[in-house]
């Protein structure tokens, strides 16, 4: 069995998340509920779940800070499932840390996989780096110097981003091109679009992204160069859109 705190400010929300899982997650056992950050705080100091489900939008203070806080006092050691009313970069910090969120209205559906996934990483134990590494993104929005979990066939391999030349995506699964090695990521290469484009990344062809910081050439013919001498073709219809791109990274 796994036990798991609601925190969210409206009352109704707390009910309907409670009984949902109750419903349709057996496996997890409400062990408490609160209705603020300050609440919140109490009933965490008194209880060690395994799993968290935290509204980020709250009055006085929001689920981010509440974590903050905690981080001085505890061991971030609990698995989180973010609630929200909004799509925002912030979804996009918790997406990079692997760490799972809800939309409300929250659907069944995606309660349950939510849920599912929570579950198999409460096993997995490393939900203290996610969350760590999730408070330090969100303190510095759009910088490459900020790490991303790579999901692999051995868990979540943390990376500066920085240190991704390029994504290749092969089927359904994405090579990774770092530094100093490449791991093979079971994201598909539109996932990684959607995480990186924001860093300074740019999808050059259907089956490539690169880092605009690490190119070191691109050749009249559609070929780019990266910095650890690999090559990437750029899709005629984007080379236009590309070189505007590359235009105005900063050297």
């Amino acid at each position: 069995m796994v036990t798991a705190i609601i925190i969210d400010d409206e009352e109704h929300a707390r009910l309907t998340l409670k009984r949902k899982l109750e419903d349709y997650c057996p496996e997890v056992e409400i062990i408490g509920m609160a209705g603020s950050a300050d609440e919140g705080a109490e009933l965490l100091a008194e209880q060690n779940p395994d799993l968290l489900l935290l509204d980020i939008a709250m009055p006085g203070q929001s689920g981010f800070e509440l974590l903050e806080r905690l981080r001085e006092k505890k061991d971030l050691s609990f698995e989180i499932i973010f609630v929200t009313g909004f799509d925002n970069y912030a979804i996009d910090a918790i997406s990079f840390c692997a760490i799972g969120y809800l939309l409300k209205p929250i659907q069944t559906e995606a309660l349950i996989r939510s849920v599912h996934n929570a579950v198999a990483r409460v096993r997995e134990r490393r939900a203290s780096e996610r969350n760590r590494q999730l408070l330090e993104n969100l303190r510095t929005p759009g910088r490459q110097s900020n790490k991303i979990g790579l999901p692999t066939d051995e868990g979540l391999d943390f990376v500066a981003i920085r240190e991704i030349i390029r994504c290749e995506g092969q089927q359904k699964l994405t090579r990774i091109y770092l530094s100093d090695r490449e791991v093979v990521s079971s994201y598909n290469i539109g996932e990684f679009v959607r995480l990186l484009e924001p860093y300074g990344f740019y999808q050059i062809h259907r089956s490539h992204l690169v880092n605009l910081n690490r190119i070191r050439k691109y050749n009249r013919d559609g070929i780019v160069i990266m910095d650890d001498g690999s090559t990437a073709p750029v899709s005629k219809r984007r080379r236009t859109d590309f070189l505007q791109k590359l235009n105005r990274v900063s050297p």
